[in-house]
């Protein structure tokens, strides 16, 4: 093993048949695995050594171990040195943020107290005004596009199709998954399924060898190292995939049976600059408490309204962390994911799109758990925050390659996603208690700086209307679309939920900082366990099967 060339250890992690012995007109070869045996007698191969998975698996760590981690942290910054957030910020971008902070405290000193105001509040509503444009052009007629219809695949001819699932302290959900990857409807023969685990982790390793799993399961550890990420972590397992289709799982994720299907059909009919499909996510335990109601309100909106509306435009959208599915070779030849950002979906969506690629949505569900603790949902959010303000330095470098790249329209769209988001939450209690207080000081004062002050309040507040009426009549509409009734209540308290994600925002101002690689672990399995009706993708007919959801109180879930 040591002394395979670099190609044919690629192909060895993949097929699991190795060359071990080279003599005059003989050659011998090494496996793991039974499918792996299969293989290397249907194509005649001398075998002369077998190997159980995890043997094969140990001695790859043991002698490859640094070469491979090595490619999954710095190969994209090696590959792509202008895409990577290895280096958070250029001397340049540096330059202009100092400048621009540096601008607002001398306009605070020097300005009058009115006008300072008024510019401060054109910024603001500026990053406002973006956000609620872009939830607007949710309601412009869809651009009809003509579709191929969905390819017949033969049962011989199915793509191999590798899942990949990163997990990490996740033993209170790993019987879950098992179950769901088992319902997954594809041929067994062609599924390449990688349960990726962290060697520090014991707990997961020992849950893990303690099931009985299918020859089509394999365990990859990855070793230890920093950044300690998900995306390096997958990066590692990518080493090991023979698929030439791949997708990603979280741990508690339940996907449709019949989305690798859909996902297969819908590539097989597409043109080969459609590089990634996008399934929609939803939450199995919407009506646990408030929070996941709200949580639940908003992927709806955002995976049923402006996502498709995205994709449904040509425009640039940051994909979700998991149900991504992408054409393999394609996934590689970008770079795979950024192992520095942990908000690597973000990125890797603008990187498709800068490198010409298109991205699709998938008219199927995965369901996902909601949080429903506060304080695990605050560090998922910041996280979250922090890596769109991450993937908003690594593309603004040279912001105007970044336009020509993806065009004035994408520009403006990707500006919105990665840093109007971020700042409009940061902004929006201030800007709120700000708005009260000129109101309170024009009240007070004589004409006509009384007078001025009071319409300022009222422009801002009239920015806070527009943007509140457009996210619940949006969200309103995609819980309809999902089949999702009533809520009033969720939609009245939204504003509620946008003051939390300030809290959210602050944090991850601070850990940009402190901690810009730092992973906060999102924990899974406190929701209860039962079966209700299903959701429904939009899209898809409306005659879906019973599907797994948690939920106490399933009656406010029903068919549209």
């Amino acid at each position: 093993m040591r002394r395979l060339p670099k190609d044919e250890l690629h192909e060895a992690l993949k097929t699991k048949v190795m060359r071990a012995v080279s003599l005059p007109g003989l050659v011998l070869h090494a496996v793991s695995g039974q499918p792996a045996l299969r293989a290397a007698r249907e194509q005649g191969l001398g075998v002369v050594a077998y190997a159980e998975p995890e043997a094969f698996g140990e001695a790859v760590r043991c002698v490859h171990g640094a070469t491979l981690l090595r490619e999954a942290t710095w190969g994209l910054a090696r590959r792509w040195p202008r895409f990577t957030a290895s280096r958070l910020i250029t001397p340049a971008q540096a330059m202009v943020l100092l400048s621009l902070v540096a601008g607002v405290i001398i306009a605070a000193i020097h300005l009058p107290g009115p006008l300072f105001i008024t510019l401060a509040s054109a910024a603001s509503g500026a990053f406002f005004l973006g956000v609620v444009a872009l939830r607007l052009l949710c309601f412009l007629p869809p651009v009809t596009r003509p579709r191929p219809p969905l390819q017949a695949i033969a049962d011989d001819a199915w793509p191999v199709y590798s899942v990949m699932v990163p997990l990490f302290r996740e033993v209170s959900v790993l019987d879950q998954l098992i179950g769901a990857l088992r319902q997954l409807r594809y041929p067994q023969d062609r599924l390449d399924i990688k349960l990726v685990l962290e060697e520090e982790d014991s707990a997961m390793q020992r849950a893990v060898a303690g099931l009985a799993l299918e020859p089509h399961f394999e365990v990859i550890i990855v070793p230890r190292g920093l950044p300690q990420t998900k995306p390096r972590a997958l990066n590692y397992a990518l080493q090991f995939c023979r698929g030439e289709l791949l997708t990603i799982y979280d741990a508690e994720d339940i996907p449709q049976k019949d989305q690798l299907e859909k996902a297969a059909r819908r590539f097989a009919a597409a043109p080969p600059d459609l590089a990634c499909l996008q399934a929609q996510l939803t939450y199995y335990n919407p009506n646990d408490n408030w929070l996941t109601r709200q949580f639940t309100a908003e992927y709806a909106t955002w995976f049923g309204e402006l996502l498709r509306m995205l994709a449904n435009h040509n425009l640039p959208l940051t994909l979700g962390g998991t149900s991504n599915h992408f054409r393999m070779e394609v996934l590689r030849r970008v770079g795979a994911w950024d192992p520095h950002n942990v908000t690597e979906d973000a990125d890797l969506g603008l990187r498709l799109a800068r490198l010409g690629y298109d991205i699709a949505v998938l008219d199927s569900l995965t369901f996902e758990e909601a949080n429903m603790r506060l304080g695990n949902w605050m560090r998922q959010r910041a996280r979250w925050l922090k890596g769109s303000l991450v993937t908003w330095l690594v593309h603004m470098r040279e912001p105007l390659v970044f336009m020509r790249d993806v065009g004035p329209a994408g520009f403006w769209v990707a500006q919105v996603l990665t840093l109007a988001v971020v700042v409009s939450v940061l902004l929006h209690p201030i800007c709120m208690v700000a708005t009260v207080l000129l109101y309170v000081q024009g009240a007070v004062r004589a004409e006509p700086r009384g007078t001025s002050l009071i319409i300022l309040a009222g422009l801002n507040l009239a920015v806070f209307v527009a943007g509140y009426a457009a996210s619940i009549i949006l969200t309103r509409r995609a819980l309809l679309r999902r089949g999702i009734r009533g809520w009033y209540g969720t939609l009245a308290t939204m504003p509620f939920y946008w003051v939390l994600m300030s809290g959210a925002a602050w944090m991850a101002i601070w850990q940009l900082f402190t901690r810009p690689f730092h992973w906060n672990k999102t924990e899974h399995g406190f929701a209860a366990y039962q079966q209700v009706r299903p959701q429904r993708a939009r899209g898809t007919a409306s005659g879906h099967r019973r599907w797994w959801q948690r939920s106490a109180r399933r009656a406010a879930v029903r068919r549209g």
